[in-house]
């Protein structure tokens, strides 16, 4: 009897500790627990993506046509596979992809009939990098040897390297400034992949243990050669600001 008595009280203890365990990680966190810390995680993200617009085949065109440097920002979509090496850093994988077109028109120029001369800009990207991504502040912690509690929210910085390539394409009505300021209809293009660099800052905002808001602001850094009807400019600035945010999924 004596032992059953001890044994009941073992269980009613290891409930109660169990319960307060639970309790407390609830407290700490508002979102539960995990058994065991994630390995990584993986998230889509849609945001706006600046260009800097900073070279001269930019200049052309909105000094020539009825545009301006901040047309050439575009609505973009992205993605990140992170892998986690310890409780504040994860290796990241990532692609974002923006682009727009724009119908613009000859400033100072007219056709035959007083027609504004039209035409449509594209500029697009396609970024894919791999980055480091250090979290200013634990993303979760451990409560004994199963259990895993997600911070409420937190702070990070990230770095790398990538590729992107361009898409830069004009069609419509243009004015031969050679031969007479006649206008003509044609179509240019320059396509061509670079090395770019990245920096980012961002917060994760958990939701549950599961699932966190993802907000961030990325900068990229990179220029290529302009190409086939493009060649004779400068390399275009792929740079810009880019600003997301996105559900991530923790695994």
């Amino acid at each position: 009897m004596r032992i059953g008595r001890v044994t009941r009280a073992v269980a009613i203890v290891g409930v109660l500790s169990i319960g307060a365990t639970v309790a407390f990680a609830q407290e700490t966190a508002g979102r539960g627990f995990l058994f065991g810390a994630p390995t990584g995680s993986f998230s889509l993200r849609g945001g706006y993506s600046g260009a800097s617009a900073g070279s001269d085949v930019f200049s052309f065109v909105t000094s020539e046509l009825t545009l301006g440097r901040g047309d050439f920002g575009a609505f973009s979509v992205g993605g990140d596979v992170s892998v986690a090496l310890s409780d504040r850093f994860d290796v990241v994988l990532s692609a974002d992809v923006g682009g727009m077109h724009r119908m613009s028109e000859f400033r100072e120029w007219e056709d035959n009939s007083g027609n504004p001369i039209e035409q449509r800009t594209g500029f697009s990207r396609q970024t894919f990098a791999l980055s480091g991504k250090f979290y200013l502040r634990p993303n979760g912690r451990s409560l004994g040897q199963f259990a895993w509690v997600p911070a409420q929210y937190a702070p990070w910085l990230s770095a790398g390297l990538g590729r992107t390539r361009y898409n830069f394409t004009q069609d419509g009505d243009f004015v031969d400034f050679d031969k007479g300021n006649s206008v003509f209809r044609d179509s240019y293009k320059s396509s061509q992949w670079a090395m770019t660099a990245q920096i980012g800052a961002g917060v994760d905002w958990n939701i549950t243990q599961r699932f966190a808001l993802t907000t961030q602001a990325k900068y990229l850094f990179g220029k290529a050669d302009l190409t086939y009807d493009y060649a004779g400019f400068d390399p275009i600035d792929l740079s810009g600001i880019g600003l997301s945010a996105g559900l991530a999924v923790r695994f």
